[in-house]
């Protein structure tokens, strides 16, 4: 885990109904961490309009991710809403919505961070619509040259620095400020007019802006109404202009004229208020862009993946001495860890597994690699089964993160002893149908998965074939593929969807479609299945 993700967290961006919540420091997300209003969810979200179990975030590496988990109301990043199961970065400053909750994703504070003022005046109005309207040509054409430079920024730093550019020259407004929340009584400064080691902010002006509208701090007020905090810093005058996108404050232009400075002139809140307005459309654009970008390189990624594991699976289908099998896999909706091969060993078997890495997109891919890789080479050379999986192990281990591990299911195939040798990593089932009888599903006592435990020392299980049977391998994408209810495709209709099926490739052919059918969408898993003949006359 690199340096700066160790002080990464996501915390709330301002206080809503349903209580507090801590902030949730990701160097201890291990494993995909659920969201949602759940008791089992890993951080819990009170809220009616977040579902049961919302989002879930993950790091991988150095970076950190988001996935919609089929919300009903829908995750957003940065005010753009993720479809259904996708999963993108998220990066620092970023903020998550789920439902009337706000989060961002920041480091550990700083003492450059912005405090404010905790103060309470009844020197706080809203600038109403009918007082914005007379822009004076100069402000007009100021305007127009700030739109210009809005259109060539391409960060948020970018932007406030030409709202800062903007407006500093007008008459009281030398003091102004970019600022961004970060937290419920917390900012950052985007950009400034000079210098700042430390802002102070009058927060009523701040809290005011905060449902959208341009907020003024109107000078002439009677003592005994200012607040002692006002007082120390002699503030006459302050403007507050929300820079709206998506319809929600991104951050705010921040304006203050102190003692003997001019004060704000008369038409500063109309001007505030319409480039503010501008800015908020060029933050849109750029987020908008920054979002299309990001899924335009995981979606490489995701291609360039899959593309990978297509080359790692064997042909459709294939034979040996006393052995064929047909197989089809299909991604879902992002690159999975499903791994299957077929192997001719040295020692004149067949050797062939089928399996499933934790998680979805490119690490567990990766992972599947890694994995499909070391067993074959051993399988091949004739290794023995559970030393060939007792190394695996052992060697996923060594270059895994915590939490990561596989479900698989191995077998041999002696055409000689006419015998299936089978170990089982965590995986548990299949089916085996002697022809012309009904198909079986067979429990294996197995062990726990690779990749778990370097200490776990696998056994396999003998089963001599006497007549020719058929031995049908799935992935969990179809045991556990769930349809629009939440209902899963489950064992049973496992059993009754090959129950008809005459050969090999009725056995996947059937299954394939039956659960694509039950999905009615996209699919929540990779979805492998293999069926393989034994003790044939071929």
């Amino acid at each position: 885990m690199s340096d700066e993700l160790a002080t990464l967290q996501l915390r709330p961006l301002d206080p809503v109904a349903g209580g507090v919540l801590a902030a949730l420091r990701l160097s201890t997300a291990t494993s995909p961490i659920v969201l949602g209003r759940s008791e089992d969810a890993g951080w819990r979200v009170s809220d009616p309009a977040v579902s049961r179990k919302h989002a879930a975030v993950r790091t991988g590496g150095s970076k950190v991710y988001v996935r919609d988990l089929g919300s009903r109301h829908g995750t957003f990043v940065n005010s753009t809403k993720l479809e259904t199961s996708e999963e993108v970065e998220i990066r620092k400053g970023d903020v998550v919505s789920l439902g009337s909750w706000r989060f961002i994703l920041d480091g550990q504070r700083t003492s450059g961070s912005a405090h404010t003022i905790i103060d309470n005046t009844d020197r706080i109005q809203h600038i109403e619509q009918s007082a914005l309207l007379g822009l004076a040509q100069i402000k007009l054409d100021r305007l127009l040259a700030a739109t210009r430079s809005f259109a060539e920024a391409d960060t948020r730093v970018g932007v406030a620095d030409v709202l800062i550019q903007a407006i500093r020259d007008l008459r009281g407004c030398q003091r102004a400020f970019v600022v961004r929340q970060i937290g419920e009584d917390e900012f950052d400064v985007i950009s400034s007019s000079s210098g700042v080691d430390e802002l102070q902010l009058s927060l009523s002006l701040i809290r005011e802006a905060s449902a959208g509208k341009l907020a003024q701090l109107m000078a002439g007020a009677a003592p005994d109404t200012r607040s002692h905090s006002l007082i120390e810093l002699d503030i006459q005058t302050a403007l507050c202009a929300p820079v709206i996108v998506a319809g929600k404050p991104d951050c705010y232009l921040y304006i203050d004229s102190r003692g003997g400075e001019d004060r704000i002139e008369r038409d500063a809140p109309s001007f505030s208020h319409a480039i503010a307005g501008v800015a908020g459309l060029a933050i849109e654009r750029i987020l908008g862009a920054e979002m299309e970008e990001r899924r335009r390189q995981i979606e490489l990624d995701l291609k360039a993946a899959r593309h990978a594991q297509r080359l790692l699976f064997p042909a459709a289908s294939g034979k040996a001495e006393g052995i064929e099998y047909v197989f089809e896999s299909i991604p879902g909706r992002f690159v999975g860890g499903d791994l299957f091969d077929f192997i001719s060993t040295d020692s004149g078997c067949s050797a062939f597994f089928l399996g499933d890495a934790t998680g979805k997109g490119v690490g567990a891919g990766m992972h599947m690699v890694a994995t499909q890789t070391q067993l074959r080479t051993l399988l091949s050379r004739g290794v023995g089964l559970a030393e060939a999986m007792n190394e695996t192990n052992v060697g996923l281990i060594s270059r895994s993160d915590v939490g990561k591990f596989i479900t698989l299911i191995a077998g041999v195939w002696d055409p000689k002893k006419r015998t299936l040798e089978l170990c089982d990593a965590g995986h548990g089932f299949c089916l085996l149908r002697p022809v012309g009888g009904a198909p079986i599903w067979h429990r294996i006592d197995g062990s726990v998965p690779l990749g778990v435990d370097g200490e776990t020392r696998y056994e396999t299980t003998t089963i001599e074939i006497a007549e020719p049977t058929r031995l049908v391998l799935v992935s969990d994408g179809v045991i556990e593929q769930a349809d629009a209810s939440g209902e899963q495709f489950g064992i049973d209709r496992t059993i009754a969807t090959v129950e008809p099926a005459t050969g090999a490739g009725e056995d996947v052919s059937l299954l394939v479609d039956a659960v694509k059918r039950f999905a009615d969408g996209p699919l929540s898993d990779d979805l492998s299945v293999a069926s393989l003949g034994l003790g044939l006359d071929n």
